[in-house]
């Protein structure tokens, strides 16, 4: 899930900044001003998934947090990486649970 999650926060990285470049959302009041929560996101799930496993109940909790914030930017532009970086969170923490509290 480490993979899943690196390649998510990547993907959310970069679709945050095209959609910025390319005025997807510039025009848009709703989300105009809040892009920078996708690539803030972004940055935060490739971070997390270095923890994946060193700390899995905060690397799952943030990669979980993560998705909220970036859908809230993007909305239907986070679809992917958003879906990427959810299936790692919950991933993590239910292994976590597995193995006992690590």
């Amino acid at each position: 899930m480490k993979n899943v999650a690196l390649i998510g926060g990547i993907i959310g990285l970069i679709f945050s900044i095209i959609a910025q470049l390319f005025a997807v959302i510039d025009d848009s009041y709703t989300f105009g001003n809040i892009w920078f929560f996708g690539v803030f996101s972004g940055i935060i799930a490739i971070v997390c998934s270095f923890y994946v496993n060193k700390k899995p109940l905060l690397a799952g909790w943030l990669l979980i947090l993560t998705t909220a914030t970036g859908v809230y930017a993007l909305a239907g532009l986070y679809l992917i990486p958003g879906t990427m970086t959810l299936l790692a969170g919950i991933h993590t923490l239910s292994k976590r649970n597995e193995n006992g509290a690590s």
